[in-house]
Formats: C-alpha cells, sequence, structure tokens
C-alpha cells in the first residue's frame, strides 16, 4: 500500500466520522444558495442579490477544506452577514478532481478559475469589479488574482492569509523535510488526500492542530452554544477534499519555499507578479500569536501591497471555534466586532464608489478613497 493508498483510506475514515457528528446535530446548518455556474473542479454558489450601490463579494475559500465554513450556521455565518447589511454574495465552492482528469496548478487556481467566476458575477449584476474575501490559502489566491487582474478587484480581505515567507527558514524546513513528503510518488497525475495535506501541515505546527483544539473542547464544553460551534467546526475538520498534485507543488515550491510572489519572481499566465500590482483597498487581518500562520506572513504582505488605503486588523481569538486558524470565521467575538468592522469598511467604500460614480462614470471606480 502506498502512501496515498493508506490517506485515501484516513480520508473516507474521516469523512465517516463527519457524518456521524452530522447525525448527532452537528452538521452545518447552510444558507439556501443557488449553483449559478460549474467548471471542472468548481461551482459557484449565489446568495442573495445585493444593491446596486455595493459591489458584489465573491468568497474564495481555501481548496482543502469545504466551503461551508464561511456558512457555518446561524450567527456563526459570514454569508448572513454579509447578506443582512444589503450584499449579494458569491462563493466558490471547490469540487475537487478525480485523478486523471487535468491537474490545474497554480496559475489556473489564481487567473482563469476565479476569472470566470468574475466574468459570470460581471454579467448578473452589470458590474465591472468585485469585492473578494479569503481566508488562508484562498486568501493567497484572492491576493494573486488581485495582482492578475487589478481593474477587476473593488476590495481585498485577507483573513489570516499567509503570503511572506521571508525569515521563516525553520517552519519551511518543517514543512519541507517531513518523510511524508519523501513518501510521495512523482506522478503529479493524482490528487493529494486532504488528511495527507492536514498531517504535512501538523508537523510544522502541532499544538495549534492538535493540542489548541483539545484545550477548546474544554473550555467551551460548559456552553452548549459554544460547544456547539466548536463540533461543527471539528466536523468541517473532517471533511477535506483532495488537493491537486500540480496546486501543492506550486505552492510550496514557488510561495512557501521561494517566496517567489513576494520577490517579485512569480510569473503566471504569463505575468510577472508581485505585491505593488494589488491597487485595492486591502483589509488584512492577523493573529499576533498565531504559530500556524505567524504575524509576518500577513503583515510582510500588508505592507508591500500597492493599494493606497489599507487596514489591519489585529484578532486574538475565541472561545469554541475548535481551530483558532479559523476563529475570524465562526468565532462569536469575530462575529460581533470583527465582522460589523469589516462591512462597514466596504460600506465606505461602496458609498464612495457611487457619489465618485456620480460625478465622473464608471471609470472612477478603479482609484476608490477610503473613509475608515
Amino acid at each position: 500500500m502506498t502512501t496515498l493508498d493508506l490517506f485515501e483510506r484516513i480520508d473516507r475514515l474521516r469523512q465517516r466520522q463527519g457524518k456521524a457528528l452530522e447525525l448527532l446535530g452537528f452538521g452545518p446548518r447552510e444558507t439556501p444558495s443557488r449553483v449559478v455556474f460549474s467548471a471542472p473542479g468548481l461551482r459557484l454558489r449565489c446568495y442573495g442579490t445585493g444593491t446596486r450601490r455595493r459591489p458584489p463579494l465573491l468568497i474564495v475559500p481555501a481548496p482543502i477544506k469545504r466551503w461551508y465554513v464561511w456558512d457555518l450556521a446561524p450567527g456563526r455565518s459570514v454569508v448572513r452577514q454579509a447578506l443582512a447589511r444589503g450584499f449579494g454574495v458569491y462563493l466558490i465552492e471547490w469540487t475537487g478532481l478525480p485523478a486523471g482528469a487535468g491537474m490545474p496548478g497554480l496559475a489556473d487556481y489564481a487567473g482563469p478559475l476565479i476569472d470566470a467566476c468574475v466574468k459570470v458575477i460581471q454579467r448578473h449584476n452589470a458590474c465591472v469589479q468585485v469585492a473578494l474575501f479569503g481566508h488562508s490559502l484562498g486568501g493567497i489566491l484572492a491576493a494573486l488574482h488581485s495582482a492578475w487582474r487589478p481593474g477587476h478587484v473593488a476590495a481585498l480581505a485577507l483573513f489570516e492569509a499567509p503570503i511572506d515567507f521571508d525569515g521563516l527558514a525553520p517552519l519551511v524546513r518543517l514543512v519541507t523535510g517531513t518523510t511524508l513528503l519523501a513518501s510521495l510518488p512523482s506522478d503529479r497525475g493524482r490528487p493529494l488526500p486532504g488528511s495527507l495535506l492536514s498531517a504535512i501541515f501538523a508537523n510544522a505546527a502541532p499544538a495549534a492542530l492538535y493540542t489548541g483544539p483539545a484545550i477548546d473542547f474544554l473550555a467551551s464544553a460548559p456552553f452548549p452554544e459554544l460547544l456547539a460551534t466548536h463540533l461543527r467546526v471539528r466536523r468541517w475538520t473532517l471533511d477535506e477534499l483532495p488537493m491537486p498534485r500540480a496546486l501543492f507543488d506550486d505552492a510550496l515550491a514557488l510561495l512557501f519555499a521561494h517566496n517567489s510572489f513576494m520577490h517579485g519572481d512569480l510569473v503566471l499566465n504569463g505575468m510577472r507578479l508581485d505585491p505593488g500590482q494589488v491597487r485595492a483597498p486591502l483589509l488584512s487581518l492577523y493573529r499576533p500569536l498565531s504559530a500556524l500562520v505567524p504575524p509576518d506572513t500577513v503583515l510582510g504582505f500588508h505592507e508591500a501591497a500597492g493599494s493606497a488605503h489599507k487596514v489591519l486588523l489585529p484578532y486574538l481569538g475565541d472561545v469554541g471555534v475548535a481551530l483558532q486558524h479559523v476563529g475570524p470565521l465562526v468565532g462569536a467575538g469575530a462575529h460581533q466586532l470583527v465582522w460589523p468592522r469589516v462591512f462597514d469598511w466596504l460600506d465606505q467604500l461602496g458609498g464612495t464608489a457611487a457619489a465618485v460614480s456620480e460625478r465622473t462614470g464608471p471609470r472612477a471606480l478603479g482609484g476608490l478613497p477610503m473613509l475608515v
């Protein structure tokens, strides 16, 4: 049995454990949506209709776990918060690809795949620009896309998205030096099981992925609402997607090991990209004490981005989130404190865009002043 065979079995076992949690009432409680576009490896979900005054939102999840962590349950849903504020919301559901299918790499995910979704949103809303939200690897893809298609991005909001890996050589060695990587076959046509990827990164930050959830369970156990969220997140962690080998290899070599985007050496789809090409107003959330996404991986990009208007949000964490890495998306404190500010920021951008558009026409949307 190969390493991939073993972890594919582990994936199936973990999925059965997740289904058991769901039968106990701890599955996601999603907002109704409709699929408005499908392509190999993704579906585009649409929620609500929004208003002309605000740019539609496009949420880019990480392509290793399921999309519904953005819409976990009422009171713990970024999607519902956005709808309540009058935004139209679109969300990319990465569906994975079977072995033998074309295996897209980083250039495909950050470029044409997101671009196809943006074009659908532009047609549906008669708009030029969208606001991009991204978490973790999804945030990296959103940032790369913003550099590749700056004219299509009205605002960029990143949540615990590690982009600048300079100065993190010990962490890089822990990931690239694991024996699991050495045991992988050279064939890039077979996707990597989600549990294998989790194991590789747990080697670099075991406290964040093992000790932290155990402590959070004990802390949330006396409080039924917090415990329910904790268990829903645990169910989500068991619902992993296989990742195309090409995407994993590209991300590991080009971003994690060589920091090519930050150095201006990353070429995607024939274009050389660097942070200075990101022009949209930028909001970056980071956790000052994060071991999984050290602050410098967020702050370095935030400082280097070409955005004229930037907001930096520290987030200290929440109880009842299982993994602090997803706390910004599902935590009680995050939904009370962080997300109102995020949507206030977008409201102010939208209001400014409407005023500028009335005076000078649609071309003014490219350089929005921010009132924060």
